[in-house]
């Protein structure tokens, strides 16, 4: 390794996930480029560093050596403009219910999916939308992945999100269980997100969720109000539905909802009355 070497290995102890760009500039800049490029390879065959995946590495020098890489910042820098999102964002905002094996993130880059170290990491797409893509950039925040603050999703875009798309949600218990961990969530933000998608189902959806929680999240009524009048005359599933399973009509809502959900947010003479007025069973006929 190049006598400035030592430079490598001070940029290895203090960065646990970094990517080859981050590397090159935060090493000795009077070495040239490709010698530094070098160096980072010689660490890697050292096992001084891992590579894992094409312009991403860890280290596995100092406090991180033999250590799994955070796999929410890894997610972060897969690429400049990664998003955490779904149960990741989940994870990342302290409320998911189960961990995953499994990294979700949004980019506008194509990104191959990749393992390391039992994790999964996969580019997820987004919800379509009616309005322009960059109106979404006031739903995305930041959360704390170790010591680094990476981008996640909103507290409202990550459930609406996550509404919209339950399997990368880890499922709907999953979810559910998951959303009781909120202390709070902004009605307006909400139907601003649902607004955004524009997709009546998906705003029964959210507005029913919200409901659910009104008691810890405190919901201003105005944004609910006004996201029950755009659901029209349709009739809307929280879920696809499924033959021989039976669903509750939560009329506010215009919402069809499988019966017997792990509900958290409301007590259970509230969940057996106004938000069930009645129920239907589907047979595997």
């Amino acid at each position: 390794m190049n006598t400035k070497s030592s430079t490598t290995l001070r940029f290895l102890e203090s960065h646990e996930v970094f990517t080859l760009e981050e590397f090159l500039s935060g090493v000795d800049p009077s070495v040239v480029r490709r010698t530094r490029y070098l160096n980072l390879q010689n660490a890697v065959k050292r096992d001084q560093a891992t590579r894992l995946t094409r312009g991403l590495y860890a280290s596995n020098l100092g406090a991180y050596r033999d250590r799994v890489p955070n796999p929410l910042l890894v997610a972060s820098k897969v690429a400049s403009d990664s998003v955490l999102a779904y149960h990741s964002a989940l994870e990342a905002h302290g409320v998911a219910h189960t961990p995953s094996r499994t990294v979700y993130f949004t980019s506008s880059r194509k990104v191959v999916a990749f393992e390391t170290r039992g994790y999964s990491f996969q580019r997820a797409p987004e919800p379509r939308r009616t309005s322009p893509a960059h109106a979404d950039a006031a739903f995305v925040t930041r959360a704390r992945a170790g010591d680094t603050l990476v981008a996640v999703t909103s507290r409202e875009r990550t459930l609406v999100d996550c509404l919209a798309r339950l399997d990368l949600a880890g499922g709907l218990e999953e979810l559910l269980r998951s959303a009781g961990g909120f202390t709070t969530v902004s009605s307006e933000l909400i139907a601003g997100y649902a607004r955004l998608i524009g997709s009546p189902t998906l705003t029964a959806r959210a507005g029913w969720l919200t409901s659910l929680h009104s008691d810890a999240w405190l919901p201003t009524p105005e944004p609910l109000d006004e996201m029950r009048r755009s659901l029209g005359r349709g009739t809307y599933w929280l879920q696809r539905r499924r033959p021989g399973v039976e669903y509750d009509f939560v009329a506010d809502w215009r919402l069809y909802i499988p019966a017997h959900l792990p509900l958290q947010g409301g007590s259970p003479d509230d969940e057996a009355g106004s938000r069930h007025s009645h129920c239907v069973r589907q047979s595997d006929a």
